[in-house]
């Protein structure tokens, strides 16, 4: 199941672990001061563009941001665990550039491909951002969707809908827009 209409995506914003450079996962991790203060910008940007209906990750990071956007909009906000973040296994918690380090992998190479065997792998992930974004809008298909999630889950939504690699900023509105050609169209505000 792949998403098959236009729909906006949002990360959370900024947490202690990702100034830090550490592997959130489903580490429940809060967002720091300049993560809310992110979440209210972002709820700013948002102001010009429609969308009906906010679905979260419940993880702290994502609802409160979530939460932030819902309350400039007075909306709810509706959860969902297929939306968390993907674990990273015995790897949460540590220093992507000490395992970056530990394989030789440079900042721009992905580290789908050297996770230990207990964190969701990559194929997966994929799998399961495409299954939750479609879940949404076929049980919604009048509604204009927002998803409040995370990093990796971002990259793998995006690369499994043809997209290279890419890094979500914290806290920065996505629009996913499909095109006649079947490709997908990435817009930020």
């Amino acid at each position: 199941m792949r998403p098959s209409r236009p729909f906006l995506f949002i990360r959370h914003g900024q947490t202690d672990w990702n100034v830090e450079g550490r592997m959130q996962g489903h580490t429940d991790i809060p967002l720091n001061t300049t993560g809310i203060a992110q979440a209210h910008s972002a709820a700013q940007r948002l102001q010009n563009l429609t969308f009906t209906r906010i679905i979260a990750s419940p993880l702290a990071r994502a609802r409160h941001t979530a939460e932030i956007i819902a309350a400039s909009r007075n909306l709810p906000v509706e959860f969902d665990d297929l939306l968390k973040e993907r674990t990273f296994g015995s790897y949460e918690g540590k220093l992507s550039a000490e395992i970056r380090q530990l394989h030789n992998l440079s900042r721009e190479e992905p580290l789908n491909s050297i996770l230990p065997p207990d964190a969701e792998q990559w194929p997966d992930t994929i799998t399961r951002s495409h299954r939750a974004i479609a879940k949404w809008l076929n049980t919604y298909p009048e509604d204009s969707l927002l998803f409040v999630g995370h990093g990796a889950f971002f990259r793998a939504l995006y690369e499994g809908l043809g997209g290279p690699y890419l890094e979500a900023a914290n806290a920065t509105p996505y629009h996913f827009q499909p095109t006649a050609s079947g490709s997908w169209d990435l817009t930020t505000y």
